[in-house]
C-alpha cells in the first residue's frame, strides 16, 4: 500500500506540475534542517489558483446555463428528474472522451519511467497509481457536470439533504468505469499495435480526437443555446425519448445514480447507491488484477527509433538538398518552425489556437445562424460597427489571436535541452532571441489576418476600419509577445523531462495568456467606457505601444547577451 501511495503521489506531481512550496534551507546555506516557503513557488501557486478560478467560472457558467434551460423545459411536463439522468450520462460521455485522451497521452511518460520496472513494484500498483492520477482530473470534471445539475435541481425542488450526498458520491464514482474502459481498450492496442508505441503518434491522435470532441460538444451546446426560447425542442432533446435518456436507462451507473437521486430518502436509494459503489469500484479492481502485468509488459519499446542506413546516393541527395548556405538570422527563424512542428504537442497547444478559436466561432455562427445571422439584426450590427467600434473589435480579436499562441512565452524553455550546443555556436545572442520573436510574430500576423477576414466578411467593415484595426492589433500582439519573450528569458523553465512540461506546465505561458486577456479586455473597456474616437484609439493604443516597443527593442541587444550568458 505504501508503494502504491508513493507512486500515486509521484504521478500526481508529474501530471499536474504541483508546486513545491518548501525547500531545504540548507540549499541557501542556512543549515541542514528546516524549510521555508519560496517566493517563486508561492507566485506559481497564486497563478494556478487564479487560473483555476477562471476555469471554474467559465465551466460553471456553461453547465449551469445548460441545466437551467433543460429544467425550465422539462419541469412544466413533469419530467424534471430526467435532468439528473442527462447530467450523469453527459458526465459519463465527457469523462470517457477526456479520460481516454488523458490516459492515452500519459500511458508512457518518458524513458525514466522504465527505471521503475527494475524496482520491486507490483504491476497492479503500477497500473493503479497511473489510473488514480488520471482519475483526479476526471473526478473534478464530473463534479462540474453533475454538480451544476444538483444545484439547479436543489434550488428549484428543495430535495432531502441525502440528495446532495448521493449526488456528490455519484459524481465521484461515475468516472471510474469509463476510465477502466479506456485502459481496457488501450492496453491490448499498445501491446500488439507497434506504430502506436510512439509518443508523437499518440499526441497527434490525441490532438485530433480532442479537436473533434471540442467541436462536437460545441455544436451540441450552441444548438441548445440557439433553441433557448423553444421549450418543445429542449424537452424533446432531453426528455424520456431522447438519445441520452435511452442510453441512461441501459447504462448501469447512470441508472443506479438516477434511481438514488429520484428518491434519496428511501431504502431503494440506499440499495442503488450500494449497487453503484460495487459496480464502479469493482471494474477498476478487476482491471488492475487482470491487466496489470499486460500494462507493464507493454511499456518497454516505447519511442524506439528504427533507423535505416542510407546508401551513398541517398546520403549525397540528403546533403545536397538539406544543407544550404544562408543568412544566420533566417536560418534561426526556420529552425524555430522546424522545432515547433517536430513536437506535435508544441503545435497543438500553441499556434493551433489561431485555427481552433475561429473554427469554434464558425460552429457557433452555423449552429445559431437563425438567431445570430438574422438579416435585420446583422444589418443593425453592420451599421453600428462602421464607425470606430469596428476597428476596435478587429484590433482586440487580432491582438488576442496573435498573442495567445504561447510561442514567445515558452521559446527559451523549449530550448532547455539544446542550450549547451546553441551557446557553443558563433551566433549573436540578439539574433537567437529575435528569431524566436519573429517566429511568434509570423503567427501573430496570421491571427490578425484571420480577424480582418472574419469581420470583413460578416460585418462588411470598410477598408479603413479593417486596416486601422489590423495595425493596432499587430502592435498590441507584438508588445505582448515581446514582453512574454523577456519573461521567458528571465525566468525560463529549464528542468523538464517531457516536452509537454515546457509548454503546458510553464507558468510563463499562464501569466502571459492571462496578461493578454487583461490587455485586450482593458483596452476594450477604456475605449467603450470613455467613448474614445478612432483617432484617439490609434494614438493611445497604436502609437504609444509602438513607441514602447521600439524603446524595448533598442535596449534588447545588450540584455540578450547577458541573458544568454546566464542561461545554463
Amino acid at each position: 500500500m505504501k508503494v502504491f501511495l508513493s507512486m500515486t503521489s509521484l504521478y500526481l506531481r508529474s501530471f499536474y506540475n504541483l508546486p513545491d512550496l518548501r525547500r531545504n534551507a540548507g540549499r541557501d546555506g542556512v543549515g541542514d534542517g528546516g524549510s521555508r516557503i519560496t517566493g517563486r513557488a508561492l507566485l506559481k501557486l497564486v497563478g494556478i489558483v487564479v487560473l483555476g478560478i477562471i476555469v471554474i467560472f467559465n465551466f460553471g457558467f456553461m453547465f449551469v446555463s445548460m441545466n437551467l434551460i433543460q429544467y425550465d423545459a422539462l419541469a412544466p411536463l413533469g419530467l424534471q428528474q430526467f435532468l439528473l439522468l442527462n447530467a450523469v450520462i453527459t458526465a459519463s460521455l465527457l469523462t470517457l472522451i477526456i479520460g481516454f485522451l488523458t490516459a492515452l497521452s500519459s500511458y508512457f511518460m518518458n524513458d525514466n519511467e522504465l527505471q521503475f520496472l527494475a524496482m520491486p513494484i507490483s504491476p497492479r500498483s503500477f497500473l493503479a497509481a497511473k489510473f488514480c492520477a488520471v482519475y483526479v482530473s476526471e473526478a473534478v470534471f464530473s463534479l462540474f457536470v453533475i454538480g451544476s445539475a444538483l444545484v439547479i435541481f436543489g434550488i428549484r425542488e428543495q430535495p432531502h439533504f441525502l440528495f446532495y450526498v448521493w449526488g456528490v458520491l455519484a459524481a465521484l464514482l461515475v468516472p471510474l468505469p469509463v476510465l477502466s474502459l479506456s485502459y481496457l481498450v488501450q492496453i491490448p492496442l499498445m501491446s500488439f499495435v507497434r506504430f502506436l508505441k510512439n509518443k508523437r503518434t499518440i499526441l497527434i491522435i490525441g490532438g485530433v480526437a480532442g479537436l473533434a470532441m471540442a467541436i462536437g460538444f460545441n455544436v451540441y451546446y450552441q444548438r441548445l443555446m440557439g433553441n433557448i426560447n423553444n421549450p418543445a425542442w429542449v424537452a424533446a432533446a432531453n426528455g424520456p425519448d431522447s438519445v441520452l435518456a435511452r442510453i441512461g436507462q441501459l447504462y448501469p451507473p447512470a441508472l443506479f445514480s438516477w434511481r438514488a437521486l429520484s428518491s434519496p430518502a428511501t431504502l431503494r436509494a440506499l440499495l442503488n447507491v450500494g449497487f453503484l459503489t460495487v459496480f464502479c469500484i469493482g471494474l477498476p479492481l478487476l482491471l488492475f488484477i487482470l491487466l496489470g502485468k499486460s500494462y507493464v509488459a507493454s511499456l518497454p519499446g516505447f519511442n524506439e527509433m528504427h533507423i535505416k542506413k542510407m546508401t551513398s546516393s541517398a546520403a549525397h541527395g540528403f546533403l545536397s538538398g538539406k544543407l544550404r548556405r544562408g543568412g544566420v538570422f533566417f536560418s534561426l527563424v526556420r529552425r524555430e518552425f522546424v522545432q515547433m512542428n517536430r513536437e506535435p504537442v508544441y503545435f497543438l497547444n500553441g499556434p493551433f489556437i489561431i485555427i481552433l478559436m475561429p473554427l469554434l466561432l464558425a460552429v457557433m455562427l452555423f449552429s445559431q445562424k437563425d438567431t445570430l445571422m438574422d438579416p435585420e439584426l446583422l444589418a443593425i450590427l453592420q451599421n453600428s460597427l462602421q464607425g470606430g467600434a469596428g476597428a476596435v473589435l478587429v484590433a482586440l480579436a487580432g491582438g488576442f489571436l496573435g498573442s495567445a499562441t504561447s510561442i514567445s512565452y515558452t521559446a527559451v524553455s523549449r530550448d532547455a535541452k539544446l542550450l549547451p550546443y546553441l551557446k557553443s555556436l558563433p551566433i549573436r545572442a540578439d539574433h537567437y532571441f529575435l528569431a524566436k520573436l519573429m517566429h511568434a510574430m509570423i503567427f501573430a500576423i496570421a491571427g490578425v489576418l484571420i480577424s480582418v477576414l472574419l469581420f470583413g466578411l460578416v460585418f462588411r467593415l470598410s477598408a479603413f476600419n479593417l486596416l486601422a484595426g489590423a495595425l493596432v492589433g499587430l502592435v498590441l500582439s507584438a508588445l505582448v509577445n515581446t514582453l512574454g519573450l523577456l519573461l521567458d528569458m528571465v525566468n525560463p523553465r529549464l528542468n523538464w523531462d517531457n516536452p509537454i512540461a515546457a509548454l503546458k506546465q510553464n507558468p510563463n505561458s499562464i501569466i502571459m495568456v492571462l496578461g493578454s486577456m487583461l490587455v485586450m479586455g482593458g483596452t476594450g473597456f477604456v475605449v467603450f467606457q470613455f467613448g474614445l474616437s478612432l483617432p484617439q484609439f490609434l494614438l493611445f493604443f497604436g502609437l504609444l505601444p509602438l513607441v514602447l516597443l521600439v524603446l524595448i527593442l533598442s535596449r534588447f541587444r545588450s540584455f540578450a547577451f547577458r541573458r544568454l550568458e546566464a542561461l545554463e
